[in-house]
């Protein structure tokens, strides 16, 4: 099966979703799969033909965590480009990230989560992210100073 994501032609739409518990943690994931395999992020993918990004922030929230989760607002979008060796560009995305206004459910990880964790905003700098991820926190004012 051909891999899409990389090498793509054109800017591949993804989403993103922060999800937190009691005004003082955020769910992380880590990433099974590449871009960023093995590095936390939040719960996302990429959003599917003929569907709405809320719809597939919703959508990947609770295929990676097993939650059921109201989007909320918008929060960034992100122009996310990784280069290769030969400074081709083999990843480009456009990520539009999400705030959850509420959840049901219990988490657990699975399909592209390896595993995941409530962090405590304290302790989110204990894990490695992209850059991204990082920028995004300190948006939204999560990550301690």
């Amino acid at each position: 099966m051909l891999n899409r994501r990389k090498y793509p032609r054109y800017p591949i739409l993804g989403v993103g979703t922060i999800i937190l518990r009691n005004n003082s943690e955020v769910l992380i994931i880590q990433r099974a799969s590449e871009p960023d395999k093995g590095k936390w992020s939040i719960p996302g993918g990429l959003v599917e033909y003929n569907e709405k990004p809320e719809y597939a922030a919703k959508r990947e929230a609770l295929e990676e965590t097993n939650l059921d989760v109201e989007i909320g607002s918008l929060i960034d979008v992100v122009n996310k480009i990784i280069l290769d060796e030969n400074k081709k560009i083999k990843y480009h995305f456009i990520i539009l990230d999400y705030l959850a206004n509420s959840y049901k459910g219990t988490a657990r990880a699975s399909d592209d989560a390896k595993q995941l964790i409530w962090c405590k905003f304290e302790d989110l700098p204990s894990y490695s992210y992209p850059d991204t991820i990082v920028e995004l926190f300190k948006k939204v004012k999560i990550w301690p100073l």
